[in-house]
């Protein structure tokens, strides 16, 4: 396991970035429309609502987290090698990558250990 003195500043400041950039992202999509949101997110109901709630202040506290606060959903290698064939029509793609997150849960909270 990589130390946190290891670990560039600059990777840490690119994590810092993805993870505001993400947090803003969800609050955004999940104030437009809520159930939207989750699925777009892939967030439970419980975290969709955490998210939603946060102050500005919160999520650039939250978003210096040293790690992704976002998780890649699809976790199944064959399924994603078949999701981006090359030459497959791109509509037909696009369906497939819908019919692949809807068949994948929201992602749960986790215990942190502190």
């Amino acid at each position: 396991m990589t130390q946190l003195s290891s670990v560039a500043p600059a990777l840490l400041d690119e994590i810092r970035d993805v993870n505001l950039n993400y947090l803003i992202l969800a609050q955004r999509l999940l104030r437009e429309d809520f159930a939207t949101g989750l699925f777009r997110t892939g967030l439970s109901e419980e975290m969709g609502r955490v998210i939603g709630q946060l102050s500005l202040q919160q999520v650039v506290a939250l978003s210096s987290a040293t790690t992704l606060l976002c998780g890649f959903r699809l976790n199944d290698a064959s399924l994603l090698e078949a999701l981006t064939k090359i030459g497959m029509n791109s509509a037909i793609q696009q369906a497939r990558v819908t019919m692949a997150l809807t068949q994948t849960p929201a992602m749960q909270p986790q215990a942190v250990q502190m």
